[in-house]
């Protein structure tokens, strides 16, 4: 979809004019050229349709990713897609399938090794990860200073708490969550991979040591202190279960999974200790 299809979509959904669409910014004219596609809008404009609209821009920019994305970047955010599907399910098979295409059909290093510790998990045989390997995610991780503001670096550290040494995590966790006190704004897509980082941290965690640190009493709180929406609430639920495992309220987590399971909601549930 072209940007210029992308705004007409938009507001029709919005139920808008094109003239209320384009007021203030562009002419009424000129706009019509751009959802023809008989001309192209300066990068200015289009962020003032989209601010001046409420449209969300993750949203918007989600629509334009066939057009203007590299087919090699779309195809690796298939097999990444795919294989999160299989983590969220517990597909062994599925995983096992992604993890062969991402090994002989793409060069990102970050997805190849996202894939190797994930279906090492899937199959219980993270121990057989040899040292070289997790040595080589160690020092990819190293390469990035402000690893929390790279997508694949963070995504990679998400993974890579099931094989580094414990005392990496916690440094890490505690590292993040400095960062981020000190970040005057985060997007809303980069609260949600905070809020799984958090999420897989305390899983983590509650299998190595169910007590409370800093960095869990941390992970409670971003978790909680997300906004009350549709978006964040699987990740506030989470948080909910959480707390009540490391408050030793075993009984209570139990029937929260239970309860989520039976009602059909298994993403990440599934993956959760107790």
């Amino acid at each position: 979809m072209t940007i210029g299809e992308a705004l007409k979509k938009v507001q029709n959904q919005l139920g808008l004019t094109a003239t209320a669409m384009a007021a203030g910014i562009i002419s009424k004219g000129t706009y019509s050229k751009v959802v023809n596609g008989k001309q192209s809008l300066s990068s200015d404009s289009l962020v003032k349709i989209l601010f001046k609209n409420n449209i969300d821009i993750n949203d918007f920019f989600e629509m334009l990713k066939s057009t203007y994305m590299s087919e090699s970047k779309l195809y690796e955010e298939k097999l990444f897609n795919g294989m999160q599907q299989a983590l969220n399910n517990h597909n062994t098979k599925m995983a096992q399938e992604y993890l062969a295409q991402i090994k002989t059909k793409t060069s990102n290093k970050y997805l190849q090794q996202r894939a190797e510790i994930t279906v090492a998990f899937l199959t219980n045989n993270i121990d057989k990860l040899n040292d070289e390997f997790k040595k080589s995610v160690i020092d990819k991780l190293n390469s990035h200073p402000n690893w929390i503001k790279d997508i694949d670096a963070l995504r990679l550290f998400n993974t890579s708490l099931l094989i580094l040494p414990n005392d990496k995590v916690e440094v890490e966790m505690r590292l993040f969550f400095i960062k981020i006190a000190h970040t005057e704004r985060i997007s809303e897509s980069m609260k949600e991979r905070y809020a799984i980082l958090c999420c897989n941290y305390l899983g983590w965690r509650y299998k190595k040591k169910p007590k409370i640190n800093d960095n869990v009493t941390n992970a409670l709180k971003y978790l909680k202190d997300l906004a009350s929406t549709a978006h964040f609430e699987n990740y506030k639920i989470c948080g909910k279960y959480f707390n009540h495992l490391f408050n030793n309220e075993i009984d209570t987590a139990k029937q929260m999974k239970s309860d989520l399971l039976a009602l059909g909601i298994t993403v990440g549930v599934k993956n959760w200790p107790i």
